[in-house]
């Protein structure tokens, strides 16, 4: 009778009966589930924080719906199964990964590690508390590059410089793009050129067909807070410094500061052709698992059909010198 009447009882006696029940000893488990599903958070609230004997896939499926005030129930509860921590890990927000991590009895595994450093909005938030905690997957760092703080870019370049080493020793004289000769020469000259005459189109169109990045990565990578990917992306080019610079110059002078400049260029200097490699390789293999990138700022500058694009793809030459080098890259 207690099943049926529930739903016609009004949520204020609903929260009250659910703060009664939720830790008594002696009401069915079907009751409770019915009580922790209610679409009234605080009415689910005290059953899904105290009530033992819930099913996993109740637990799964409200971490799954949410909202997070219910994740927060579900991360204090006294017992959590691996597989909840895991659906935790996809979807809470940072305060209930904190919950997570300040609990002595779970530790994160290595799934876990690895669901929480593809979340590029949460590493955002607290991605240096995760890296402080230990709790990033190994790599994860390199991929969301483009994602991190400020605070972890240096530690996503500290991994890449040591996946390159790793290379280097496993793979003796395998440094690719020191030598490219006249493609690289011509490739150089087409993305200065383009960068000049501030043609952002063709810049980033032949800056993705050169590293066979997506356009609207490519296109994201002329945001003035995205100027050291561009940079990476440069490097991993081997474009030399004093080009890279009249680059930068050109397309953030006028939104970024000589000393922000100055930095940008040290960074290139510092960087190995190796760790920017590493970085843009990453970068292709994080896209599949990062947000949609569907705003306006994202979407490709052209498509398709569209009449403009004969006058804004990339000459003949240029095109060729993306072929020569990307053979020579290989």
């Amino acid at each position: 009778m207690a099943r049926n009447l529930l739903p016609l009882t009004e949520v204020e006696d609903r929260r009250r009966i659910a703060g009664l029940l939720a830790s008594h000893p002696e009401i069915p488990d079907d009751l409770l589930e019915q009580i922790a599903s209610d679409e009234d958070p605080l009415t689910a609230y005290p059953v899904l924080r105290y009530s033992p004997g819930l099913s996993v896939d109740l637990l799964l499926r409200r971490v799954e719906t949410g909202p997070d005030s219910l994740r927060k129930a579900i991360a204090n509860r006294s017992a959590l199964p691996e597989s909840v921590i895991d659906a935790l890990c996809a979807d809470a927000d940072e305060g209930v990964i904190r919950i997570l991590l300040g609990r002595d009895d779970i530790g994160l595994t290595s799934d876990h590690k690895a669901k929480l450093g593809r979340r590029s909005g949460l590493l955002a938030k607290i991605g240096p508390e995760l890296a402080s905690r230990d709790a990033i997957g190994t790599g994860s760092l390199v991929g969301r590059f483009l994602h991190l703080p400020a605070a972890l870019k240096a530690e996503a370049v500290a991994e890449a410089e040591m996946a390159s080493l790793v290379r280097q020793v496993r793979r003796p004289g395998s440094s690719s793009g020191r030598h490219r000769g006249g493609s690289q020469h011509r490739l150089t000259d087409g993305l200065v050129r383009q960068a000049l005459a501030q043609n952002k189109p063709r810049f980033t169109e032949l800056l993705s067909q050169a590293l066979s990045l997506p356009r609207t990565l490519c296109d994201r990578l002329l945001n003035d807070d995205q100027a050291d990917g561009l940079v990476v992306a440069l490097k991993a080019i081997g474009l030399p410094a004093t080009e890279t610079t009249s680059i930068l110059i050109r397309l953030f002078g006028d939104q970024l500061p000589l000393g922000d400049i100055r930095a940008l260029r040290r960074f290139h200097r510092t960087l190995s052709l190796g760790a920017a490699e590493t970085l843009v390789g990453q970068w292709m293999l994080a896209e599949t698992d990062a947000l949609p990138l569907s705003d306006a700022r994202h979407a490709p500058q052209f498509q398709q059909g569209n009449p403009a694009r004969e006058r804004l793809a990339p000459s003949r030459s240029e095109e060729q010198a993306v072929a020569a080098f990307k053979k020579t890259a290989s």
